[in-house]
């Protein structure tokens, strides 16, 4: 599903990584993890095609990813990222912005399931705590129901209680493929495999 080969990527101020290759089958949950600094998200934007890496492929259900394939690649993706400032005042205006004004009643459920009233989807933003805007903005990107789910440090808000909803939600969501980046360590002991940067 997807493939990293030999995948190299520095900036200016040096190496990330060099020569990281890794396979995540179809259905899969990966979860990439290492100290910060060391690449976690770099390669989640270099999934969705936002960052080059310096050399190596990445494929996506045997497509090489370049500028031709990018956008169509994208279009089976949804990406939940670590900072979550958003040009929206709450989950119902996210759900209007990524055209899913439609799935609201799929993302109450995924709200009630991640522990909060599915009438949050209105509740402002800067009403809310870190927690639950994360939770209202997971269940936003999962109602998409896109093939291929990435998630940058879904946890980093979460208390113990939230964590294990999210991973019972996650692995309920049978028959997606997910990458995670994350160094949590009840959310890695919950993954299929991990991938040490």
């Amino acid at each position: 599903m997807i493939q990293f080969e030999e995948i190299t990527l520095s900036y200016p101020t040096g190496n990330v990584f060099s020569n990281l290759s890794f396979f995540v089958e179809e259905g899969s949950h990966v979860c990439i993890s290492g100290p910060s600094g060391s690449g976690k998200s770099s390669v989640l934007k270099i999934i969705q095609g936002y960052i080059l890496p310096d050399k190596g492929n990445v494929k996506i259900n045997g497509t090489s990813l370049n500028k031709n394939s990018v956008k169509e690649v994208r279009s089976i993706m949804t990406y939940v990222p670590q900072n979550i400032n958003l040009p929206v005042s709450n989950g119902e205006e996210l759900l209007n912005l990524v055209g899913s004004g439609n799935k609201k009643e799929m993302t109450g459920r995924f709200i009630q399931m991640l522990g909060l009233e599915k009438e949050m989807v209105r509740r402002p933003f800067d009403e809310m705590s870190g927690g639950q805007k994360q939770r209202i903005v997971i269940s936003v990107c999962l109602s998409l129901d896109r093939d291929i789910i990435l998630l940058d440090e879904p946890t980093s808000s979460l208390d113990e209680e939230s964590i294990q909803n999210l991973i019972r939600v996650i692995n309920e969501f049978g028959g997606k493929t997910i990458v995670s980046a994350s160094h949590n360590q009840m959310w890695i002991e919950s993954v299929d495999k991990v991938v040490v940067l």
